[in-house]
């Protein structure tokens, strides 16, 4: 796990405390920003830290709003994804550092996403890991995502978005534990397919009280570990990532955003790994957000790992040998960008 002496705690001009791992650049690397997604902290990224951290890239890896010891707001308002960016932001700032190399995943990839949207100037380049960059969409409407996608693909993608959204699903999900992380974290991560993803399965897959298998890259004490940091909070914050989607924030938030700023800057590198057998998020969806003609400028690197949507967890040496393939190809880029 990540070093417990190495975390800091700063303030944001919001009122906000954020908790966060640190570890200053060494030899003028750059430093890379971490940001986990639902239902995790800032430990996710405790088998591809060290990595980077050990070849003297600096690190700041945030308990993201709502998690480990970040403060843990219950107004779904909070999260949408400008503040959010801005708080991040704020916090490697806290640090003086100017720019950063963004890597998300999951809900944290939509972080990063916003980073582009709001302070490109910041970010030299982006790391999306299962969840591609996020577009804008201020016409975004959730009935229609959930029948386009059951029209695409025979089930709705994030017919669960629904039922996290909903006030007593955090006290549900806590009072049936073993059930909801067996479902996040499968042994068989088709059962999203049938158990999680389509409209109404998640509720009742939860409160079925059913036990599943946990996967081989997690042992009893990775469960343990992870339970105890995220049961401490509770669910009633991290579900209002799912309530601002449900509940017409996130529309509001993206309606503020320029078209000139919808897009990353065509001179920042992207780096796109997709997880084959990630049953929400599919990977040749994901793929596709990048043949949008308007990416057409930027220099893209996609890789495919044989992985479920947690490929930081189960696949962390083959993303570490990726990004630092990719990092070493957009050196010049990254030195240019801070000339």
């Amino acid at each position: 796990m990540l070093r417990r002496d190495a975390y800091k705690d700063t303030t944001t001009s919001r009122g906000y405390k954020y908790h966060y791992y640190f570890s200053p650049a060494r030899d003028s690397k750059a430093t890379l920003l971490f940001c986990h997604g639902f239902p995790s902290t800032s430990q996710d990224w405790h088998r591809i830290v060290p990595h980077f951290e050990q070849q003297g890239y600096g690190i700041i890896a945030p308990d993201m709003l709502g998690y480990g010891g970040t403060d843990k707001p219950t107004d779904p308002a909070a999260y949408k994804g400008t503040l959010l960016a801005k708080d991040v932001v704020e916090v490697f700032t806290a640090e003086n550092i100017d720019k950063v190399i963004a890597v998300g995943h999951d809900w944290g990839a939509s972080i990063v996403s916003r980073l582009a949207n709001v302070a490109p100037e910041r970010i030299l380049a982006y790391a999306f890991l299962a969840v591609a960059y996020v577009t804008p969409n201020p016409d975004f409407n959730m009935e229609n995502a959930l029948k386009l996608t059951k029209s695409l693909v025979g089930y709705e993608l994030f017919g669960y978005w629904m039922y996290f959204a909903q006030d007593e699903a955090a006290q549900e999900i806590e009072n049936n534990w073993d059930t909801f992380f067996g479902l996040i974290w499968p042994h068989d991560p088709a059962i999203w397919r049938t158990h999680v993803a389509p409209l109404g399965s998640a509720k009742t897959s939860i409160l079925s009280g059913e036990k599943f298998p946990l996967p081989s890259y997690l042992s009893e004490d990775d469960k343990k570990h992870m339970s105890d940091a995220l049961r401490k909070g509770g669910l009633a914050a991290p579900t209002c990532y799912y309530k601002v989607q449900v509940r017409g924030d996130r529309v509001e938030d993206d309606r503020t955003i320029p078209e000139e700023r919808c897009l990353p800057p065509a001179s920042s590198p992207i780096f796109f790994g997709a997880a084959l057998k990630d049953y929400i998020c599919l990977a040749p969806m994901q793929k596709r957000v990048f043949a949008d003609p308007r990416f057409k400028d930027h220099q893209i690197t996609i890789r495919d790992f044989d992985a479920d949507h947690w490929l930081i967890l189960s696949h962390a040496d083959e993303i570490n040998r990726e990004l630092d393939r990719w990092l070493q190809s957009i050196v010049p880029e990254i030195h240019n960008a801070n000339l």
